[in-house]
């Protein structure tokens, strides 16, 4: 990617640096993590490890899911939107599992 703002020219530069492997899906489901995190959550009720590990393994299913679907992720961004995805089905799920808290505690 060569077109855009310098700062995201850069950003996306990493990231097709990084490649296709362990490092690069990790690193990528930390953003897609946080982002859901911020996206999602109001009371911001997950600490910063459940938000991370969320990210990783919402990456990971979001890759696993279109792999099985016969989906091809050429490019950072894909898998980007792939584990942004994976991350947002998991924030949903864990959202009908949450415990409902009692009014006034």
């Amino acid at each position: 990617m060569t077109d855009g703002p310098i700062e995201f020219v850069q950003f996306m530069q990493l990231f097709d640096r990084l490649g296709d492997g362990w490092v690069a899906l990790v690193v990528i489901g930390l953003f897609a993590g946080f982002l859901v995190r911020f996206a999602t959550s109001n009371q911001r009720s997950i600490g910063l490890w459940s938000t991370a590990l969320f990210g990783v393994a919402g990456a990971v299913l979001g890759v696993a899911v279109a792999g099985a679907l016969g989906i091809g992720l050429p490019g950072p961004g894909s898998r980007f939107l792939a584990a942004l995805a994976g991350s947002f089905a998991l924030s949903l799920l864990g959202g009908l599992f949450r415990r409902k808290e009692k009014p006034g505690t």
